[in-house]
Order: C-alpha cells, then sequence, then structure tokens
C-alpha cells in the first residue's frame, strides 16, 4: 500500500515536531555543565536521599509537591511554618545554597504532618497529609528543576476516609 505524498508530507512534519518538542535532557540534568541529580525515596514515609553526579550547588528549600486529581502537582503549601530545608540536622540552619556531591544528602525527613514537617516543633494546626507526593529541588540560580518520584501516603482505613480528608487541607 502506498501512502499518498501529502499524508508522507504530514508524518514527515509531524516527526520533526516531535523531535524538535522532545527534551533533550531528563528534568534531572544540568544544574551547572553535566552534573544531574537524583532524588531516591527511602524506605520509610518521608525519607529521601539525594545525590550528584558531579558536584551541584541547590537551594536550600525542599519542596514537596501534592498530586491532584487529574495527575497534575501542586506545591504543599507553608509546610513547616516556611518550607522544608536541605539539612541533615536541626541544630544548623542551611545558607542559600548547599553544595551536592557524589557522598549525596540525606536531609531530615518529611514527618506528613503539615506544620510540624521537619524542624519546626510549635505548632497549633498540625494536620496529617495524606495522598500522592514527590520532592523537588532546584538548583541554587533557580533555572533547573529536579523531580523526584512519586510516594504515597495513605489513610489508615482507606475504604472508610472521609473524602475531604484525602485531599491537602488548606490553610485558614
Amino acid at each position: 500500500m502506498m501512502i499518498a505524498a501529502p499524508t508522507r508530507a504530514l508524518i514527515g512534519l509531524l516527526t520533526v515536531a516531535m523531535l524538535l518538542a522532545w527534551p533533550a535532557r531528563t528534568p534531572a540534568a544540568d544544574a551547572g555543565g553535566d552534573a544531574a541529580v537524583e532524588i531516591h525515596n527511602g524506605p520509610r514515609f518521608g525519607e529521601l536521599e539525594l545525590r550528584a553526579h558531579g558536584t551541584v550547588e541547590l537551594a536550600s528549600e525542599l519542596i514537596v509537591e501534592q498530586q491532584r486529581d487529574d495527575g497534575t502537582f501542586e506545591r504543599a503549601g507553608d509546610l513547616d511554618r516556611d518550607s522544608l530545608k536541605l539539612v541533615a540536622s536541626c541544630d544548623r540552619p542551611p545558607g542559600t545554597c548547599v553544595r551536592i556531591d557524589e557522598r549525596g544528602l540525606r536531609p531530615k525527613p518529611w514527618s506528613g504532618m503539615s506544620c510540624s514537617s521537619q524542624c519546626n516543633r510549635g505548632c497549633d494546626r498540625n494536620f496529617p497529609m495524606y495522598g500522592r507526593f514527590r520532592f523537588v529541588v532546584m538548583s541554587c540560580d533557580g533555572r533547573t528543576r529536579f523531580e523526584g518520584a512519586v510516594f504515597e501516603r495513605r489513610w489508615p482505613h482507606q475504604s472508610i476516609a472521609p473524602r475531604g480528608l484525602l485531599r491537602r487541607a488548606r490553610s485558614p
């Protein structure tokens, strides 16, 4: 069977358009040279490890995003009354940037709670968060975004959970 010339031309144009639109790098590539950052979820909820191929300067903020019903992600707001940080210990606050290399970094885990999320101990409106999440970090210059794999925290008795509690609660 032979394809008509206009159809062949359309297929060729679509192929070129797809090649031009296809990203040349993965989302975790290039935060200065050929460096890349990998975000690995830990064995328990909220744990993660960052690994870099080369040396990378990252913004000190650790972002948590929650997956919506339509599959898109939105930032989980105001965790720890400001944001989670790329810190191994809560004793020392980080600067604006954190250097990561092959040795990696295991930041203090996210508790899964709204305001006693990582280092904040004083919290009067704390609630557990359920759903599908991912960790995100940014290069120090803010130009490159690194996304981790999705992980999940289910309501203890998923089948009887009130519908509103499965979604991220909004702050008053």
